[in-house]
């Protein structure tokens, strides 16, 4: 049985109007996935500043840490 052209229009359309509506959705989904990326690559720098800040100062502190015990090591020697 042979679908009339009105018919085959409708159901066309249809699917159109379908295909139209999932890709607005994609495209929405795609728009909210990059926003997020965006975030947390800049939240991955902001990080990675915070780690490199905090390294420094492990650092310096270990590095203050080795001068107090040489110069207790010298007030100890002296003693």
């Amino acid at each position: 049985m042979k679908k009339s052209v009105a018919s085959q229009i409708e159901e066309l359309q249809r699917e159109l109007n379908n295909a139209e509506e999932a890709y607005r959705q994609a495209d929405d989904d795609w728009r909210a996935v990059d926003v997020e990326y965006v975030r947390l690559k800049r939240l991955r720098e902001e990080l990675d500043v915070h780690k490199r800040d905090l390294a420094h100062e492990i650092e310096w502190r270990i590095r203050e840490i080795a001068a107090l015990e040489e110069e207790l090591t010298h007030e100890r020697n002296i003693a």
